[in-house]
């Protein structure tokens, strides 16, 4: 074990064996039904109505401080309506041992959220097929899951590769609500699954500010 301050560097406080997977020890997260109203940035925190979910389909300099200050963002992201677990990037070019830790991350956070009694919803993430191993670890069956859509609509590998891996994320994790952000792409999703798509609240928020401005 190392020094309390390289503990606390890697938040392995929270951590705990017991509740995490054998292979990969991805911290376990518990099911949960929920379909919140809308979903607002992490970014927004501050002046977010409580009424919201909030979500992390954002870039990752703008939630990392929760990484940093765990115990401090959620206590502050106590008094929404739910949370979807942080979305730290996996991309197809990054280091395998660098998606596993963005994984684990997520895992974490999320976990630690579902201890202080936060509505929490996984996001689930995937870059090519060589993560599906392990980009599903640690999360629940039968449960309400989201994905985000941004940036594959116009990208054709993108969508190939977005497409393979909600195959195969609804048959490991068989979700009972899959909660879509960004807007839809074509895709032939099982009828058990409730879809449920939620528009792009940056881009829905800007375009306000472009008409209050006209």
């Amino acid at each position: 074990m190392g020094s309390k301050r390289t503990i606390s560097k890697y938040n392995m406080e929270f951590y705990s064996q017991d509740i995490a997977t054998k292979k990969y020890n991805m911290p376990i997260i518990y099911p949960t039904v929920y379909k919140p109203k809308r979903l607002v940035g992490f970014n927004l925190i501050n002046t977010a109505d409580s009424s919201a979910g909030i979500h992390f389909y954002l870039d990752d300099y703008q939630f990392e401080r929760l990484w940093k200050r765990p115990e401090f963002y959620i206590e502050k992201l106590k008094r929404f309506d739910c949370v979807l677990t942080p979305d730290f990037s996996l991309y197809s070019d990054m280091p395998m041992p660098l998606m596993i830790w963005n994984v684990y991350r997520s895992r974490l956070i999320g976990q630690m959220m579902q201890q202080v009694g936060i509505t929490v919803i996984p996001t689930v993430s995937w870059a090519n097929e060589d993560t599906f191993e392990f980009c599903f670890d640690g999360l629940p069956q039968q449960s309400t899951l989201s994905v985000s859509t941004i940036g594959v609509k116009k990208n054709y590998k993108a969508r190939n590769m977005w497409r393979s891996g909600i195959s195969e994320m609804i048959k490991h994790l068989k979700p009972k609500q899959l909660l879509v952000y960004g807007g839809k792409v074509d895709f032939c999703y099982p009828k058990s699954v409730d879809i449920v798509y939620y528009e792009n609240d940056n881009i829905k928020r800007l375009r306000g500010l472009a008409n209050h401005g006209r």
